[in-house]
């Protein structure tokens, strides 16, 4: 059997706000997998506080594995396209693989510096070593300051998840 791989670009890429899916389990010795399904949209965690990518075309921050990069949050969804590839040549059978360049970062306690987007992930280093400071002083923002003018222009703190957990001292469900 010959392989032949093909670099397929997306044609379009979009950040947007979706929500948050769903997950099943069928047992503890299976990994939890995610559904398509919309379950809820309201903040489920205390968000990272730092400058994240606006919603909106980012196809330019996908072109290659880089320091420049798409900065998502929590409920965020990236919706790519792609041109339709021709069709296989008789008797070939086709695979789709998708291949990512990225990081996660969480707000666990057990995470450096987790309640910060700060600092930037760069493939210079693998380590997470340097003290969150000014974001003009960070490696990635000054090899991309254009970057921080158009992409990443959306300032996000954790009070939006803390205002959803908050349950009003009268007991009642809706806030006072």
């Amino acid at each position: 059997m010959k392989v032949t791989p093909r670099r397929i670009d997306p044609a379009a890429a979009e950040l947007r706000y979706r929500g948050f899916s769903p997950t099943v389990q069928p047992s503890a010795t299976t990994p939890e997998r995610p559904r398509y399904a919309l379950e809820g949209t309201a903040p489920r965690w205390l968000d990272l506080e730092g400058y994240y990518t606006r919603f909106g075309d980012v196809k330019p921050l996908l072109g290659r594995v880089d320091d420049r990069y798409v900065i998502m949050n929590a409920g965020d969804e990236l919706a790519l396209r792609f041109t339709a590839a021709p069709p296989p040549a008789a008797g070939a059978v086709r695979d789709f693989v998708m291949v990512a360049d990225g990081w996660v970062k969480d707000g666990d306690y057990n995470t450096t510096f987790s309640r910060t987007v700060l600092p930037l992930p760069t493939h210079a280093s693998g380590k997470y070593d340097r003290t969150p400071g000014a974001l003009e002083d960070d490696p990635v923002y000054q090899a991309h300051r254009g970057d921080w003018a158009e992409y990443h222009t959306r300032y996000v703190t954790p009070e939006g998840a803390r205002q959803a957990l908050r349950v009003p001292l009268n007991g009642s469900t809706s806030p006072r």
